[in-house]
């Protein structure tokens, strides 16, 4: 039985106590006395006086309530039954035919149960079901009393078919005229719905009465019988088996009236002839009504499912991360997903009808499109398969599309690209290279920072010999004598080289530092009033110095060699033109997503002291920026090359890091990081700048770090310098 169709009468468990045979029986009174009205009925407007009705509707009452309230409720169709045969045969065959008409409604019950019968669905399924189970059931019963009256004599042997069959036509067209609108009756609802509805009902009921009523004249009244008939299929089409069967009852219920009382279409037919022409007339709109409804509740079901599917593919579609467009070979835009359009921040609508090419530029067109996925690389730019995606904001996707021809359903050919977001990839990918490249940076500085230090390391061994013998053949020399001028020129040569020395150590990160606590912006402030001596004239050198910045910890001539060569050069980038050299300070915390992975890097993460020396001046190119820190490399006419190298070794051995920033014509920015020192700043009187930038690391009364310090013997060039 149908969930969604509520019981005629509550079913016993549902009753507590004492009421539940109450209730039972109520429902069978009520069952055998609808079933004697129907009986009734169809006797009242039978066929003349041979007492045959047009239709049953006691087989229809039957089989509506045995389904819809439970085949329990059988016992009332049995009296409802026997109390309309008394009336006609004797008690024995009233029981039997009785029986009969019972066993007929709760076979088809039956069969409707095992078919899984629901009326409000509809469908063929349905429809069949309905008449399968009505063909078995009646048979059974028309069977089942042309016996039983032929027990009782009074049947002939040559009425024995006819009398089957208008038994057999009587219950088939009492079920499927009065069987639908009971299975599917429902408490109506009160709307502009239900409104319609009954304005078509009375319609019909008008239709129907002119038909079969003497009213209209009787040249045109056979005519009439094609209006309702007409209006009923309309119906049929419109409208539910529900309001269908209503309009086929009304019709049903005129012609059997109309005809019965010898008026209408029919009334002036034979008897048989009448009898057929009403049957044939409410039976054909019985099933076509029937038919029809389950055609519409078909389509509906298929409409429903297709929606559902359609709205199924569009969540999948507009959810999948890729962006997918159709468009035709002009590049018209047919479609787009709610990615793209996301993505363009406009909406479909605004979108359909324009111009791939206006927001793709690199779509694949006709000749670059295959049915097979593209098989470019995907990193660069590939025609026809990987491109950009402008947004409103002017920032570019990249996006891998594979495309292929389609055939739409109007037979015209169209593109279907799918597009891969490759932006993160990319960028991965240009992490990964750059890391790849600093590392290898990283490695080759590394390896000659090796170099030099063994270099000057073998070099510093050379050279001690060499001022050995030479303050020997000094000390064992009389005053006056002329090779004492060439061993002066000796030991100057010796004492220039201890200094090219020590910047290879500097470079190399092992040279010998004096560390101690020190204020950056008093380092730069006294080296800054020198240096604006030695900046060419248009060149302006300008300070912002962080007025609490803390201490570093580090070699004031060390920091003082790289403050010099950074802001020299600077000058000499500006060259003759005017320009500004601007040194500012700053403090930051830096976490260890910002000093890992890099060539420049400081080593470890925390509080850094920023120093910043940029200029205006011409600024640098890839290829010169990519061996600037590299020995012995210069960009001038004539020099070392060991300025910047050295720079990066005094700040890799202070812990610190260098970032570049330079375009060819933008200028160049310097950035200095230097671990902020744990200590506050010392309170010693610093030493004058003349005698800061003479004095050597080993006149400072400050600790040592690295190897021993030099032999008393050797000149000022040599400390810092490992001794042999």
């Amino acid at each position: 039985m149908s969930p969604r169709l509520p019981n005629l009468v509550p079913a016993p468990a549902a009753i507590a106590g004492r009421a539940a045979p109450l209730w039972y029986l109520g429902g069978v009174l009520l069952l055998a006395a609808a079933y004697y009205v129907g009986a009734r009925a169809a006797i009242l407007f039978a066929a003349d006086a041979s007492k045959v009705a047009y239709i049953w509707p006691p087989t229809g009452i039957a089989v509506a309530v045995l389904f819809r309230a439970g085949i329990r409720y059988s016992p009332g169709v049995l009296l409802g039954a026997l109390a309309c045969e008394l009336q006609i045969f004797p008690w024995w065959v009233a029981l039997g035919i009785a029986t009969g008409n019972t066993t007929g409604p709760v076979v088809a019950v039956a069969v409707l149960r095992r078919f899984s019968f629901d009326p409000i669905a509809g469908g063929r399924r349905v429809l069949y079901a309905f008449l399968i189970a009505g063909a078995v059931g009646l048979t059974i019963t028309a069977t089942n009393a042309l016996v039983w009256r032929a027990a009782a004599g009074g049947l002939p042997a040559d009425d024995l078919a006819a009398s089957w069959l208008t038994w057999w036509l009587g219950d088939t067209a009492g079920l499927v005229i009065v069987g639908p609108p009971l299975l599917t009756l429902v408490c109506p609802r009160a709307d502009r719905t239900s409104a319609r509805r009954a304005a078509l009902l009375f319609v019909t009921a008008l239709l129907s009465a002119l038909a079969f009523t003497n009213v209209v004249p009787g040249s045109v009244r056979g005519l009439l019988i094609f209006p309702p008939f007409m209006l009923l299929v309309w119906v049929g089409m419109t409208e539910r088996l529900r309001v269908g069967s209503l309009h086929v009852l009304i019709l049903a219920c005129c012609a059997v009236i109309g005809t019965a009382s010898g008026q209408g279409a029919f009334g002036h037919l034979p008897l048989m002839t009448k009898l057929l022409m009403v049957w044939a007339l409410a039976t054909t709109a019985a099933l076509i009504v029937l038919a029809m409804t389950a055609a519409l509740s078909e389509r509906e079901r298929a409409e429903t499912a297709l929606a559902a599917s359609a709205a199924d593919y569009q969540a999948l579609v507009d959810s999948t991360p890729a962006a997918i467009v159709r468009y035709t070979a002009d590049g018209t835009l047919t479609f787009v997903n709610e990615t793209l359009c996301k993505v363009l921040g406009r909406g479909r609508g605004a979108l359909v009808g324009q111009s791939v090419l206006a927001y793709i530029p690199d779509m694949p067109r006709a000749e670059a499109v295959a049915d097979l996925p593209v098989t470019q690389a995907p990193s660069g730019p590939a025609a026809g398969a990987s491109g950009v995606i402008r947004k409103p904001d002017g920032s570019c996707r990249w996006y891998r599309w594979t495309a292929r021809r389609l055939t739409t359903a109007a037979g015209a050919t169209e593109f279907q690209a799918v597009g891969i977001d490759l932006t993160e990839r990319r960028q991965a990918e240009a992490d990964r290279s750059t890391l790849e490249r600093k590392m290898q940076d990283a490695q080759r500085l590394e390896a000659l920072g090796v170099l030099a230090g063994g270099v000057a390391h073998d070099f510093n061994h050379l050279l001690a010999g060499v001022l050995g013998h030479a303050d020997l053949a000094v000390a064992e020399l009389p005053n006056g004598h002329p090779a004492r001028t060439h061993l002066a020129t000796v030991l100057n040569g010796v004492a220039q080289a201890g200094g090219l020395t020590r910047q290879l150590l500097a470079y190399s990160g092992k040279g010998r530092f004096m560390l101690r606590s020190l204020g950056l912006n008093e380092l730069i402030g006294q080296t800054s009033e020198l240096l604006k001596v030695t900046l060419p004239k248009k060149v302006h050198l300008a300070l912002d110095l962080d007025s609490k910045l803390p201490a570093v910890t580090g070699d004031d001539g060390q920091l003082r060699q790289v403050l010099m060569n950074l802001i020299i050069n600077a000058g000499e980038a500006i060259g003759d033109r005017a320009g500004t050299v601007t040194v500012t300070t700053a403090v930051h915390e830096l976490m260890m997503d910002a000093v890992s992975g890099g060539v420049y890097s400081p080593s470890a993460p925390g509080r850094f002291i920023e120093l910043i020396v940029a200029d205006t001046g011409c600024g640098m190119d890839d290829a010169t920026r990519a061996k600037l820190f590299d020995p012995f490399f210069t960009t001038k006419f004539a020099g070392r090359g060991l300025g910047l190298s050295a720079v990066l070794g005094i700040i890799k051995g202070h812990g610190g890091g260098v970032r570049v920033d330079s375009r060819v014509g933008h200028g160049t920015r310097f950035t200095i990081l230097l671990p902020a020192a744990t200590v506050p700043l010392a309170t010693e009187t610093p030493a004058p700048v003349a005698a800061a930038l003479t004095s050597t690391p080993a006149a400072r009364p400050t600790r040592r770090y690295g190897t021993p310090a030099p032999r008393p013997g050797l000149p000022a060039p040599f400390a810092g310098v490992p001794a042999p």
